[in-house]
């Protein structure tokens, strides 16, 4: 089964079949209920059920529905609930509550499947002469509102294009390590098609089971290893895309300098310019080895200094991962034990012997290391960055701790659904910010988070840790729970996201580092672009799309 047909939540995150085992980690009630003073004495499940859900009836007649189904077939345009439903909201917040609720307040009125870049041009036509808003969809793991449907002014209806048919890999060049592939191929299907031929991509965010290629693109996105293979822009030779006035292509060259570059101009574009169809793809042999480590620093300050160090002075991880104290000391307590008595025991016996040399997880930094690649030059890279992090004051843990992680890294958002059930508000947030400044933005960041929760009577745990790192600097991935304030969840996640916007404006940071800026993040995003920058993107969209059909009330448009 291809991953885009994997039944999903409409209400939560990820597989309806799979969830993350608390069972396995007896102290996480207990470490929340102390920490955030709370009592989680019932689970709040969803309210509505989705036969129960309702919502708007669709906008649009029968006529304009077949109409689109000439184009698509009439099996690939659907205006049933549930479809309807699926695609009406992104991920965020904002969204599990709402959708928890059964507050669908703007769904889509048709959605679209397209199978081919034609059907596409086709569909624009319409929805232009018909005056529909278009919202793209490649998977609908947003958190920033990216793929909510809008109402654009004047417009009287709103159809998704859901690119899920629009999946091959349509050409490899193995002796130029490019790959050409449609935009709405998932993941693991885009993994998969290259492990094949002995290559890899290497693009691997939290939503890599449920996102697609065309997402990324359009949202700027980061996968975990992107400190060694660079954010989803940098991995981009080419792209395609289908705007109401035309099509767009770039050509496929490692480097041009004809004009501005219009790779990084449908880059983070967000849907609101065209429909992105297909992006060659830089690629590279599929890795011999997939080594990862755990280490822990004395502190986080040093942990922040190693990686500055390793990657001015050439040394390249694909990941490293620095947990803060707060980070480091809540993934120790809530851990799964061993099921062997031994074992935990022995343990237990060496974390008593790492606190004797100074090191605990408590006052210090979780790091995971990963290095992917040729087996020796893999391990030579491994010596000389551990090196690096033993100066600064780091003690390695060994492969079981880093391969842990590694083998769950995708289960965690499955977290959230859980924690809200029990009455706690989980989210997250992410920056970045020049080496400088790194302390300073993480200091104000968190006071402000902490001042926000503390707003809304609720105590606080607030998490940070450097996910994505340059030679210049690096992003502050920031986890945080408090207690929710029900019946208020929006209001108080809105809060939260408010203070936490200014305090990084205010200190040096981005809006965003890799979630893009769909509606949530406008507002700040408009103050960091600036004026005129929002008359040139503005001018940009009115030259693409005069009718502004394409994902209205995005980036501000």
């Amino acid at each position: 089964m291809k991953s885009s047909e994997i039944e999903t939540r409409w209400w939560g995150w990820g597989d309806v079949d799979k969830t993350y085992p608390v069972e396995e980690r007896p102290n996480y009630i207990p470490f929340l209920q102390e920490k955030l003073g709370i009592k989680v004495d019932r689970v709040r499940e969803p309210d509505p059920k989705l036969e129960d859900l309702q919502i708007r009836e669709p906008r649009i007649p029968k006529t304009l529905v077949n109409k689109l189904a000439k184009v698509v077939g009439k099996d690939n345009v659907a205006t049933d609930k549930k479809t309807r439903v699926y695609h009406a909201l992104g991920k965020s917040h904002r969204d599990v509550v709402r959708a928890r609720r059964g507050e669908i307040p703007n769904p889509p009125d048709a959605v679209v499947f397209p199978g081919s870049e034609e059907e596409v041009v086709k569909l624009l036509a319409i929805a232009e002469k018909e005056s529909l808003a278009v919202t793209p969809f490649c998977g609908g793991s947003s958190v920033v509102g990216g793929v909510e449907p809008m109402d654009g002014e004047g417009l009287v209806g709103n159809i998704s294009v859901d690119l899920r048919r629009m999946d091959r890999v349509l050409r490899v060049d193995a002796e130029s390590r490019t790959a050409r592939c449609e935009a709405g191929i998932w993941g693991p299907e885009l993994e998969e098609e290259l492990a094949r031929r002995g290559l890899y991509m290497g693009h691997a965010p939290e939503s890599f089971l449920f996102s697609g290629l065309g997402g990324w693109i359009a949202s700027r996105g980061a996968g975990r290893q992107s400190t060694g293979y660079g954010k989803i822009e940098e991995m981009l030779e080419s792209v395609r895309m289908v705007t109401p006035r035309g099509v767009i292509e770039t050509r496929n060259v490692p480097a041009s300098a004809t004009g501005p570059d219009l790779n990084r101009v449908i880059c983070g574009s967000e849907g609101t310019l065209g429909i992105i169809t297909e992006a060659t793809m830089k690629v590279r042999p599929l890795p011999e080895v997939y080594d990862y480590r755990g280490l822990l620093f004395k502190t986080f300050e040093g942990g922040v200094q190693a990686v500055r160090q390793m990657l001015q002075g050439g040394s390249w991880p694909e990941t490293i991962r620095i947990s803060d104290a707060e980070e480091s000391s809540f993934a120790m307590v809530v851990r799964k034990p061993s099921s062997n008595p031994t074992k935990e025991k022995g343990l237990q016996t060496a974390l008593k012997a790492l606190d004797a040399l100074g090191y605990s997880f408590d006052r210090g930094a979780f790091a995971i290391l990963g290095v992917e690649g040729e087996k020796s030059e893999a391990e030579g890279r491994m010596r000389r960055i551990q090196a690096i992090c033993r100066k600064n004051g780091a003690i390695p843990l060994g492969k079981s701790a880093g391969m842990e992680w590694y083998e769950g890294r995708y289960n965690h958002p499955y977290l959230r659904d859980i924690m809200m059930g029990w009455g706690v508000l989980t989210d997250t947030l992410e920056t970045s910010t020049t080496w400088d400044n790194i302390m300073p933005l993480y200091h104000a960041v968190k006071d402000a988070i902490r001042k926000a929760l503390a707003d809304y009577d609720s105590k606080s745990i607030v998490t940070c840790h450097l996910s994505h790192s340059y030679v210049t600097g690096s992003s502050l991935y920031f986890i945080f729970l408090g207690r929710l304030a029900e019946g208020r969840e929006i209001e108080q996640w809105v809060h939260l996201k408010e203070m936490a916007g200014e305090a990084i404006l205010a200190n040096g940071g981005t809006i965003t580092h890799h979630h893009g800026v769909g509606y949530e993040h406008a507002p700040w995003f408009e103050r960091e672009y600036g004026a005129q920058g929002m008359e040139a993107l503005k001018g940009l969209k009115s030259a693409l799309d005069p009718a502004g059909i394409m994902n209205p009330g995005k980036l501000g448009l």
